[in-house]
C-alpha cells in the first residue's frame, strides 16, 4: 500500500511579469545560447490549476532575469500554457481554472488543431504549436490533485520511451 502523503497547498503565483517573452506569443521565452544543441521546451499550466509547474518556471525565469542564467548549448523555451483557464484560479474552487471550453492535452491531434474548431484552449495551442514542434525534447510539469507519488508520462513514441529508459524511469 502506497503511504500517505501529506497535503500541499500552494498559492497561485504572479506571472505577470513573464507576460513578455520577446518571441511574439505572450508568456513564452526562448533562451538561444547561439551554440548548437537541442531546443528544450518546459511547459507549466497546462491546467490552469496546476501550480507547481507555474512556480518552478517563474523561479527559472527570476534567475534568467537576476542571475542571467541561460543555457550553454541550444535553446531552452519556456512556457506558461493555459493562462486564460490559470487567470481564473480561485483558491475557494481551484478546479475551476482547469480549463476555460476543454482539456487543453484534447487537443493537439491534427485534425482538431488544424480544423475548424474554436476554443479558448485551441487558440492557445495553435499559438504554442511552433514552439512544441520545434522542441527536440518537451517537459510538460503538471500537478496532482491528490496526493500522490511523483510519475512520468512519456507516451508510446519509440524515442520517448528510449528517453525514458535513459532517464531510468521506470527504475
Amino acid at each position: 500500500m502506497a503511504e500517505s502523503l501529506p497535503p500541499v497547498e500552494l498559492l497561485p503565483p504572479d506571472i505577470s511579469p513573464w507576460r513578455d517573452g520577446g518571441t511574439g506569443v505572450d508568456f513564452v521565452h526562448v533562451l538561444d545560447s547561439g551554440q548548437p544543441g537541442p531546443n528544450v521546451m518546459v511547459q507549466a499550466l497546462t491546467h490552469g490549476n496546476e501550480l507547481c509547474g507555474a512556480l518552478a518556471l517563474g523561479w527559472l525565469l527570476q534567475q534568467v532575469s537576476q542571475q542571467g542564467v541561460r543555457p550553454l548549448r541550444g535553446k531552452l523555451t519556456l512556457a506558461f500554457a493555459n493562462v486564460e483557464a490559470f487567470a481564473r484560479f480561485d483558491v475557494a474552487d481551484p478546479h475551476r481554472a482547469r480549463y476555460v471550453d476543454e482539456d487543453i492535452n484534447r487537443v493537439w491531434g491534427d485534425d482538431v488543431l488544424f480544423g475548424p474548431r474554436d476554443s479558448a484552449e485551441l487558440r492557445r495551442a495553435r499559438a504554442l504549436q511552433p514552439f512544441v514542434d520545434a522542441a527536440d525534447l518537451l517537459l510538460d510539469i503538471h500537478s496532482m490533485g491528490e496526493p500522490c507519488r511523483p510519475i512520468m508520462v512519456c507516451g508510446q513514441a519509440d524515442k520517448n520511451a528510449r528517453y525514458a529508459l535513459e532517464l531510468g524511469v521506470p527504475a
